[in-house]
């Protein structure tokens, strides 16, 4: 049930109000032991909660100072994690009351209860409590009446929303046994009248904290909560910063075990692939280069008939050897290779293309020395034969 807060409340048995500022308004539910009532309403258009004293509470003046003083506390917040106050007025049929934001979802109590919640949603139940509580802290408030019923998780995202802060309802002077025996939450200094502080609450998100751990919702932070409940409030914690900064130490700690675990893991993948994977890159890296060499080969092969026609003898006094102009193109031509020459094969391949370029221009040379030489001597031959016949 939506706004479902409490489990020591009887549903209220009062008719139906009729008022012609709010519409629909129904009876919700009726404090058991305390003095208030609580109504649901429409208004303009949005549902609302109307909480309001219950009749035989109606004249009581300490009842209607608290009930002021809730809203006087309530309205000064504005936290996502605090119920809002919408207004103070008194309603026809109904009297004074508190108007509270709607909040649709069930109590902490409900959801330990029946079990709902896993761990992880738990501890972010209680880290959003604590933040809701060091707002109210930080703003001079203290809820003095904090326990699971007091405490909602909405439906769509389950988020805390604090609710019905003030002094608790049943009146500790005249009730005093039952005030303990139903308000186990209560911090011990305000059993005793004393005036109350943030360790107060600190107290109460203690026992709220070993009633989860009790029903099995929650396995860790049983030390958190022994600190948090001690008698004497100076050997609590000094404020609700240090209890959150205890229970999100403890989710640190468990993300870096998780953190480690999971490096661990890549490490082992790593290991295990990595070396596969830079060897298949060398491996296409070396297909790429053979690929990309052999094209040079080609290129520079194409040119070999282009430099024997270029170094091709032009007289007999030259040397049959490569000229010297050869060592420009063979150095042009290492440089187009030089890329490829940190890989040992395509190296190996690149020099014995280049000499056997080298070759090639050689033998070019030495058949044209050759039939200069011989163009010559039976040139010489037939001058030789002329002068004979003449």
């Amino acid at each position: 049930m939506a706004d479902n807060i409490f489990s020591n409340f009887e549903p209220a048995n009062e008719t139906t109000v009729i008022s012609k500022d709010y519409d629909n308004i129904k009876p919700f539910y009726s404090s058991v032991h305390g003095y208030s009532r609580l109504f649901t309403a429409v208004y303009q258009g949005k549902k609302v909660i109307i909480k309001t004293l219950k009749p035989e509470f109606a004249q009581d003046e300490q009842c209607r100072k608290n009930l002021k003083k809730e809203y006087e506390y309530t309205s000064q917040l504005d936290n996502r994690f605090v119920r809002r106050a919408l207004g103070f007025e008194s309603i026809q049929g109904l009297g004074e009351s508190i108007i509270l934001e709607y909040i649709d979802g069930k109590s902490l109590a409900e959801h330990v209860r029946v079990g709902t919640l896993n761990e992880k949603q738990v501890k972010s139940v209680i880290v959003d409590l604590c933040d809701g509580l060091n707002y109210m802290h930080r703003n001079g408030i203290i809820h003095c009446d904090l326990k699971p019923e007091n405490v909602l998780i909405t439906t769509n995202d389950l988020r805390v929303k604090i609710i019905d802060i003030g002094l608790p309802e049943t009146n500790y002077k005249t009730d005093h046994e039952l005030l303990i025996k139903e308000n186990e939450f209560i911090a011990p200094e305000l059993f005793k009248g004393e005036e109350a502080d943030p360790r107060s609450d600190v107290y109460s998100l203690g026992k709220i904290i070993e009633f989860i751990i009790a029903r099995n919702m929650l396995n860790q932070f049983s030390n958190v909560a022994t600190h948090c409940t001690q008698f004497s409030r100076e050997q609590r914690f000094d404020n609700i910063l240090a209890v959150k900064s205890e229970i999100t130490k403890g989710c640190s700690y468990l993300k870096l075990v998780l953190l480690a675990a999971a490096l661990i893991i890549l490490g082992v993948i790593a290991y295990i692939y990595i070396p596969k994977i830079v060897e298949k890159s060398r491996a296409e890296k070396a297909a790429r280069l053979s690929v990309e060499f052999h094209h040079e080969l080609d290129k520079i092969n194409a040119e070999t008939g282009t430099l024997c026609e270029k170094y091709k003898l032009t007289s007999l006094d030259e040397p049959v050897a490569v000229p010297a102009a050869w060592r420009e193109d063979s150095l042009r031509y290492r440089q187009q290779l030089e890329r490829f020459w940190s890989v040992d094969s395509l190296n190996r391949v690149a020099v014995e293309t280049l000499q056997q370029q080298k070759q090639a221009i050689t033998v070019s040379r030495q058949r044209d020395f050759d039939a200069l030489k011989q163009a010559q001597i039976l040139q010489a031959a037939d001058s030789l034969v002329n002068q004979q016949t003449n």
